[in-house]
């Protein structure tokens, strides 16, 4: 790719990362729970100081050294993680200041911001594809197991943010007696951001080659 492409990739990836870490602010201050990869972070940012970006940034670091052990080597490709895991998790901290909770707003608000922010995170999950640079370590590692032990992808990231939600649970259950910070709203962005993320890339193939160029036939 020369110069231009680069650019035009990696802002769209940039792009994605920004909706990505909106979509899940909204679905944190829905008070219904929060995505499944973010269920971790956001429960220890209940119990401890830090915030819950910078458990997010913590815990990615751990999952780009656990890419790292499972390929058996770190490229200059795997070190650009850093710096969008770095803009990731201010964002998360930012959506998060400005974003009111609903905790104690009616159950149809905090529907409704579970479903924006299905919505929003599912696109950035869709630009972050389109783009097709880098992945955030969380996806990088899952993908770095898949193919380095030939497991199928959708399988081994069900498995990966089913454990990252019972451990979430279990500390929850420890801390509070309850499920603080895994409830509904964590199963239901389970199973929709996927789908949604389908019936984008699907009907945003138009946005991707405006974006990034169409390329020639």
């Amino acid at each position: 790719m020369n110069a231009r492409s680069i650019f035009r990739h990696y802002s769209m990836f940039a792009a994605g990362v920004l909706l990505a870490s909106l979509g899940i602010g909204f679905i944190t201050r829905a008070a219904l729970g929060t995505s499944p990869i973010s269920g971790l972070p956001f429960v220890l940012s209940l119990i401890t100081p830090p915030s819950m970006g910078l458990y997010t940034f913590l815990f990615n670091c751990l999952f780009l050294v656990g890419e790292v052990v499972v390929r058996r080597r770190f490229t200059r490709v795997q070190a650009l993680q850093i710096p969008f895991t770095v803009l990731f998790s201010l964002c998360i901290d930012g959506a998060l200041s400005i974003i009111p909770t609903q905790l104690n707003g009616p159950y149809s608000m905090q529907v409704l911001y579970l479903l924006i922010g299905c919505a929003v995170l599912a696109l950035g999950v869709t630009l972050e594809v389109f783009a097709q640079v880098i992945m955030l370590p969380g996806e990088a590692l899952v993908r770095a197991i898949s193919e380095t032990w030939h497991f199928p992808f959708p399988k081994v990231k069900t498995a990966f943010d089913c454990t990252l939600t019972v451990i979430a649970a279990v500390i929850a259950m420890f801390a509070f007696h309850r499920l603080n910070g895994v409830r509904e709203g964590t199963l239901v962005a389970a199973l929709l951001v996927g789908w949604i993320v389908g019936l984008y890339s699907r009907h945003l193939v138009w946005l991707k080659d405006l974006w990034l160029g169409k390329p020639a036939a």
